[in-house]
């Protein structure tokens, strides 16, 4: 198929917020689509790809790795669209055998790591490609490999679309390369570095800290009229969401280790260069969150997985349930191996399915399948599957552990609760009596990034050890 000899039609109806999308976008050579998850942007870009079909030749559609067999069978399903239509970049693509089609798939962790996956689209991409980025918060970094090489690629065609529900993740300077990517003519800033100076205050002393961000409402205004953005609960009528969380204990080998952890992180403090930390906190808030979850931390001898509570109270609760799919979100891997030990003797008869980064793609969509198929209990680290899913057959979604960022926890949550969902999603949190735990409850309910939020703090003691040592204990 050639998007610009081959009709091809849109086989699914928009909802209102769509219309009110295309509508907006069709009229531009570049947008942003920072649509809520689960409100249907992909179906939106695939009708802006179609009203260009007859002056593109191809789309070249850039995503996760972990999405790349998700986006393809989203074109599958709102279009005319062939199997044989759609390349999906894989190992064996190169530029000598690469099929003629009108659909490449590419995983944007490629665009950084894989030379020969750059060669092809530098042969691939021409004026009649038309460009979309899923997910476009992977390309917020300005000195990221896979950033840049991704805008010079785009300078190349007329035809740029951006995909997110999340478009600012951490602050205002998320967007410099969004909008970048799309046109440097939006926020008219020549470089990153102008940019800043026009929005963000560093702090003087610790390089890379921002202490305050201004005249935000300037950068709104510009990217207003190249974006569509739409919230969930303004366009869509789904069931309501239900919040609890229950607390479980330390056993007498996590406490041992939990301070054992902050006894490492004195030795380390007194090693490093006051102004020089961040190796030792990093170590320090990794370890403490490794052990609050049950997995013993890089550096200490033993099991890898610590006796907790957590895998016993999620047992208990899915005991007192009647689902035939259930999701558990983890943040280690390690937990994974912890609950299907658990899960299998509890449930023999249950199927359990896993979604992690070490298993193949072709796996990770096998286990969805026979998931959504059979039900059973789906186990998936937020790294992995916490993205562009859509696993509406559960109402009853349960977190191991709480993740640090606000965004992951918010792109899981929102895997079962968005188009196609009509039953009340219920999720339950399990978190750990513990310092730590307690600070990253706080930093979600801000809607934070937790992990950032700490480094900023001990940044603020200006390399203090007895201040340090005394926040360290309160964790």
């Amino acid at each position: 198929m050639n998007c610009s000899t081959i009709e091809w039609s849109i086989t699914t109806a928009a909802y209102a917020h769509q219309r009110a999308a295309v509508e907006k976008l069709s009229r531009l050579k570049v947008g942003g689509l920072f649509m809520d998850m689960g409100t249907g942007k992909t179906r939106v870009a695939i009708e802006l790809v179609w009203l260009r079909r007859h002056k593109i030749s191809q789309c070249v559609w850039f995503c996760p790795v972990s999405l790349m067999e998700t986006a393809r069978r989203e074109i599958l399903k709102h279009t005319t669209c062939a199997d044989v239509d759609i390349h999906v970049f894989g190992p064996q693509t190169r530029e000598s055998s690469l099929p003629k089609a009108g659909w490449y798939i590419v995983g944007l962790e490629s665009l950084g790591s894989s030379a020969r996956v750059v060669c092809t689209l530098d042969k691939l991409i021409d004026e009649k490609t038309f460009i979309v980025v899923d997910e476009s918060t992977y390309i917020k970094g300005h000195r990221a490999k896979r950033t840049n090489r991704l805008i010079v690629l785009g300078k190349r065609t007329a035809y740029r679309l951006l995909l997110t529900g999340t478009p600012i993740t951490q602050g205002i300077e998320d967007l410099y390369t969004q909008m970048t990517f799309l046109s440097p003519k939006i926020l008219d800033y020549h470089s990153w570095y102008t940019f800043r100076r026009h929005h963000i205050l560093f702090d003087q002393h610790k390089k890379g800290l921002i202490v305050d961000r201004y005249d935000t409402r300037t950068i709104y205004q510009r990217i207003a009229p190249y974006v569509y953005e739409v919230r969930k609960e303004d366009c869509l009528d789904l069931p309501p969401k239900t919040y609890k969380h229950v607390w479980c204990f330390f056993s007498d080998e996590q406490q041992r280790l939990y301070q054992a952890v902050k006894e490492r992180f004195y030795d380390d403090l007194m090693e490093y260069d006051p102004s020089e930390t961040g190796v030792a906190i990093y170590r320090l808030f990794g370890g403490l969150h490794a052990v609050s979850c049950g997995v013993r931390p890089a550096g200490f001898v033993g099991e890898k997985l610590l006796k907790n509570g957590r895998a016993e109270i999620l047992t208990e609760l899915l005991n007192g349930i009647n689902e035939s799919h259930v999701i558990v979100w983890v943040n280690y891997i390690a937990s994974i191996d912890a609950l299907r030990e658990a899960f299998g003797a509890a449930f023999p008869h249950r199927g359990i399915f896993e979604l992690r980064g070490n298993i193949s793609p072709r796996l990770r969509t096998e286990n969805i399948d026979k998931w959504k198929r059979d039900g059973g209990i789906l186990l998936a680290t937020q790294g992995t599957g916490g993205h562009g899913l859509t696993l509406t057959e559960a109402n009853y979604t349960f977190f191991y552990s709480d993740g640090w960022k606000y965004s992951d926890r918010l792109q899981a949550e929102d895997r079962c609760h968005r188009i196609g969902q009509t039953r009340n999603v219920y999720y339950v949190t399990v978190r750990c009596e513990c310092g730590l735990d307690k600070r990253i409850r706080s930093a979600l309910l801000r809607k934070s990034n937790a992990l950032q939020e700490l480094k900023n703090e001990v940044a603020l003691l200006n390399g203090d050890r007895a201040q340090i040592k005394s926040l360290v204990e309160t964790l």
